[in-house]
């Protein structure tokens, strides 16, 4: 039961590492650079940094308000009312990042994180193949103990 719990979770991880990795790719080849306004500070780390800011900007075709993740320093300045540079995507404007976190080490977190539970889930599987085989060695060993040997 642990390994296909830890199986699916390294699954799922991975999978998400793949979709950030390629939102990443093709924001970095295709996507628009521009300044978005900070409408609010969405969210703040245990030392009380900015590490998620909503913001808002203006498109060829919409006004658009998304939520942005930022950390290492990118969004320690951030202020409503401020500007801060973000790249989008012109074919879905809410595909958006901070223009700093283009490099893939969002990616490159879950994508250890996915290889971490991995090896817990091999090493479930491991467990359990020796306990399969050691039970059926003992079962084997009681079978052998409770039949009668020719000649005896």
């Amino acid at each position: 039961m642990g390994f296909l719990l830890f199986a699916t979770a390294a699954g799922f991880m991975g999978w998400k590492a793949g979709q950030e990795d390629q939102t990443l790719q093709n924001l970095r080849a295709h996507g628009r650079r521009t300044e978005a306004t900070v409408v609010a500070i969405a969210g703040r780390s245990e030392e009380d940094q900015a590490n998620s800011l909503t913001v808002r900007f203006t498109t060829p075709s919409s006004t658009v308000q998304a939520d942005i993740d930022v950390g290492d320093g990118s969004g320690n300045d951030a202020m409503p009312g401020g500007q801060v540079p973000i790249i989008y995507s012109p074919s879905d404007p809410t595909e958006v990042r901070h223009a700093d976190r283009l490099d893939g080490s969002d990616a490159d977190g879950i994508r250890l994180g996915s290889v971490v539970v991995g090896l817990l889930a091999a090493g479930f599987l491991v467990g359990t193949a020796r306990e399969l085989m050691r039970a059926k060695e003992q079962t084997e060993a009681a079978k052998t103990l409770g039949t009668p040997h020719p000649g005896a």
